[in-house]
């Protein structure tokens, strides 16, 4: 049997998923509260792209096969007070 002609794409986009995530990780402040991890990204493109890259699945999977299963919510940091002066 000869492996499917779409299987390189498919073994590429995983590989891209999980490496996003490590990398999306780098950039949030995680926290702990009432048994949800809440991860505070410092960017509104960061948010984007943890959603457009699906990353919270490989996150899911981590923290399952850990013993760590937990609802993830992931925000923005809300952005610094300026006072003028």
């Amino acid at each position: 049997m000869h492996q499917p002609v779409w299987w390189p794409e498919v073994v590429a986009a995983a590989d891209r998923r999980r490496h996003v995530t490590g990398l999306l990780l780098a950039h949030a402040t995680p926290t702990v509260d009432g048994g949800t991890l809440r991860l505070e990204f410092p960017r509104p493109d960061l948010v984007a792209a943890w959603h457009d890259s699906h990353a919270v699945a490989a996150l899911d999977g981590a923290l399952a096969h850990l013993g760590w299963g937990m609802p993830v919510q992931v925000v923005c940091s809300p952005a610094p007070v300026v006072s003028g002066g």
